[in-house]
Order: structure tokens, then C-alpha cells, then sequence
């Protein structure tokens, strides 16, 4: 009995940790809700809000700079590829001998790419950037007449508060830090019911089954009681962080709506201002959506680029691979020739000695011997030859090219690095 009063007096300070915790999970759970509601009303109302100021600029700068880290990059490894020469026979050039002078165009990795294609992407590229440059000086210097228009009629200004991409995305981070905090309340609560089970099935089966708990086994359930009231304070102090987040996304939420709603209410008050403000929208929403295409036309193409600059990179990477390759196989090949070389003389010898042989023993014996008992044995001996297939042919010149191959293998790695 005095076991199960024990058990008993820890069971309630558990219960209660646990309701205390669940309460403070179902609070976060609902102030993260709320953020993630609000973030979202604040993703939608900032393209509405997009045309009284200046962020689509920010964007195409972005994609300027995105682009010209990519030529630079893309130029270092066409040069890259230019600089370097394919000295070998067996490579196949794509160059056609002079016929004046008899020679053949220096032959380079460079050949064997796609120029035309780098060339088109970045045209594409030049073409998509200069639209959106245009979309944004129109849009800009209609922004600026509407302004003007606006600024002639006397109606109060609005509250101007920072409306920018980069604020919806902190408030995004913010959501994404609840989310956090109420995934670590949620394991937290998952512990404490976990050991207020623990602490009911071990009543439970002391009264069903009687028993003595033991005093390790105890210790452990008492000091996972007396830490559930710590345990609560640090949650509790997880979900104040949790509120203060909420209240400031909220916040901004409602900045974000009133700044949208003043501005319409400020529109609206006047006629000419509507149909001025109307006239804008209709423009800005037709040209946002080009804007839109656009920038998802760089993005492809960009993409496209990145690709081959991997590719070529890792071009000129394999070629010093090929160059290993061929060596290898020229020497493998050199093996295997000296050993063909040896059975072919190891065969002639052994042909001409059972020439000899046989016709010793036809001189011998022959004369004495029936024609029609052994017809066979007047029979030269049979000749086995050793034949060459696959690709024997493609390094014929391997005696010519040996020592100047070996050389290029030796030194390729420091020309990897150039």
C-alpha cells in the first residue's frame, strides 16, 4: 500500500503537467494557425499592392546579376575548352584538311560542343532581359503619371509603411519558427502522456497483481515527475515567443490590409481618381502577367545554361579520363600483341617440325604400307593461325605513339587545373 500511495502522489502532478501541456499546445497550435493565415493573406494582397513601389525592380536586378555570373561562367569554360588542344590521331577532328596548304585547322574540345546552342541561350536570355527592362520603364513612368495625377487632387496620403518581398518572407521564417516551437510542445506533451500511462499501468497492476515496485524503478518515475514542473515553465516561455510572434504577424497582417484598404477607400473617394486608379490596375495587371511569363522564360533558360556548364566542365574533366583510357588500352594491347606474336612463332615451329616428322615416317615406313589401309597418313599436317578482331586496328600506330602518349598522361593532371 505504501507503494501504490507513492505511485499515486506522483500520478496527480503528472496529470495535471500533462492537461497543462496539452492546454499550451492547443494555444500554440491556434496562434500558428492564425500566422499561417495571415501569412497567406499578406502573399496575396503584396502583388496588389506591388505597384506603389518598387520591388519588381529588386526582381529584375536579381535576374541581371543571375545572368551575368552565369556568362562569366560560361565564357571560362568555353575558354577552357578552347585552350585545349586534342593532339592525338585516333581522336576524330571535325576539321578537313586544307587542301591548298595540306594542313588540318588546330583541333580543340571546343569543336565538339554545341556553340550555336550556348549562343541561343544567351540571346534568349538578352531578349527575355530586355522585355522585362521595357515592361519596367513603362510601368514605372506610368506608375509616376498616375502618381502625379493623384498628387494633383487634394486627398490626405496614406500611412506609408515598408511593404516589400523580403517582408513577406521574415514574416514567413517567423511562421516557420511556430512551427517549430509547436512541434516541440507536441513532443513534449507526447513524453508526458507517455509517462502518465507509465505511471497508471504501474498502479494499476500493483493493485491487480500486488507486488513491490522496485527502488530504481521508482526513482525513475520520481524524477520524471519532479521535472514535469520544469518542463511546463520552458513551455511556457516556448509558447510567450509563440504569442509574441502571432501578435506581430497579426500585426503586420493588419497594416498590410488597413495600408490596402485606405488605399482603396482613397481611390474610391474620388471619381477621377477611381478611374484613374481602375485605368492603372487594368495595365499593371496585364503587364505583370507578361512580367510573370518572362521571368519564368529566364529562369527556364538560365537553367538550360547551368546545364551546359556543367556538362562542358565535366567535358574537359573526362577528356583527361579518355586520354588514361587510351593509354591503357595502347599498352594492354602491346601485351596482348607480344604474347600473339610468341604463339604464332611457337606455332610455325611446331608446323614445321610435324612436316619433318611425317615425312620421315612416310621415307621409312611408307613403301612397305598398303595405300588403301591408312589413305590419311600421306596427309600434310593441319596449320592454326591466330586472327585479330575488335578494335586492334584503331591503335595500329601504338610503337609511334607510345612515348609522347605517356607523356601527356604524366602532365594531364596539372593541365586539369589550368
Amino acid at each position: 500500500m505504501a507503494t501504490l500511495e507513492k505511485l499515486t502522489r506522483l500520478s496527480e502532478p503528472s496529470i495535471q503537467g500533462a492537461q497543462a501541456v496539452r492546454k499550451i499546445f492547443g494555444e500554440a497550435e491556434e496562434l500558428l494557425r492564425q500566422s499561417k493565415e495571415d501569412h497567406r493573406r499578406i502573399c496575396e494582397t503584396h502583388p496588389r499592392l506591388a505597384f506603389l513601389i518598387a520591388d519588381s525592380q529588386t526582381q529584375l536586378k536579381a535576374k541581371e546579376q543571375q545572368a551575368s555570373d552565369l556568362r562569366q561562367e560560361m565564357a571560362a569554360i568555353v575558354a577552357l575548352l578552347q585552350n585545349r588542344e586534342v593532339v592525338e590521331k585516333e581522336f576524330c577532328s571535325p576539321h578537313v584538311p586544307d587542301s591548298e596548304v595540306g594542313k588540318v585547322q588546330k583541333h580543340t574540345l571546343h569543336d565538339h560542343i554545341d556553340q550555336d546552342a550556348v549562343d541561343m541561350l544567351d540571346a534568349r536570355v538578352d531578349e527575355c532581359l530586355t522585355q522585362l527592362r521595357a515592361i519596367s520603364t513603362v510601368s514605372s513612368e506610368k506608375c509616376a503619371l498616375a502618381l502625379r495625377k493623384i498628387d494633383a487632387i487634394a486627398i490626405p496620403a496614406a500611412e506609408d509603411i515598408s511593404v516589400t518581398w523580403e517582408g513577406v518572407e521574415a514574416i514567413g521564417r517567423l511562421v516557420g519558427e511556430s512551427q517549430d516551437a509547436v512541434d516541440e510542445i507536441a513532443q513534449d506533451l507526447e513524453s508526458m502522456d507517455h509517462h502518465c500511462d507509465q505511471l497508471r499501468d504501474t498502479i494499476r497492476d500493483l493493485e491487480l497483481e500486488g507486488g513491490v515496485l522496485s527502488l530504481d524503478d521508482y526513482n525513475v518515475l520520481l524524477h520524471d515527475t519532479n521535472e514535469i514542473s520544469g518542463i511546463v515553465a520552458d513551455l511556457d516561455e516556448v509558447l510567450t515567443a509563440v504569442r509574441r510572434r502571432a501578435d506581430e504577424i497579426n500585426v503586420r497582417y493588419l497594416q498590410y490590409s488597413a495600408f490596402f484598404d485606405e488605399s482603396k477607400r482613397r481611390f474610391a473617394a474620388v471619381a477621377q481618381i477611381a478611374e484613374i486608379s481602375k485605368e492603372y490596375v487594368q495595365d499593371v495587371a496585364d503587364r505583370q502577367t507578361q512580367y510573370g511569363s518572362l521571368v519564368s522564360a529566364v529562369d527556364v533558360v538560365l537553367e538550360d545554361m547551368w546545364g551546359l556548364a556543367t556538362w562542358y566542365r565535366q567535358f574537359h574533366s573526362a577528356y583527361d579520363g579518355l586520354i588514361t583510357e587510351v593509354h591503357r588500352r595502347r599498352q594492354a594491347q602491346r601485351e596482348l600483341l607480344g604474347i600473339v606474336e610468341d604463339v604464332r612463332a611457337r606455332l610455325d615451329a611446331l608446323h614445321t617440325e610435324e612436316l619433318r616428322l611425317r615425312a620421315a615416317f612416310v621415307d621409312r615406313e611408307g613403301p612397305f604400307l598398303p595405300s588403301d589401309l591408312c589413305p590419311f597418313i600421306q596427309d600434310p599436317p593441319p596449320r592454326f593461325t591466330v586472327e585479330e578482331a575488335g578494335d586492334a586496328a584503331q591503335f595500329a600506330s601504338v610503337q609511334s605513339h607510345e612515348t609522347r602518349y605517356s607523356k601527356i598522361a604524366s602532365t594531364m593532371g596539372a593541365d586539369s587545373h589550368s
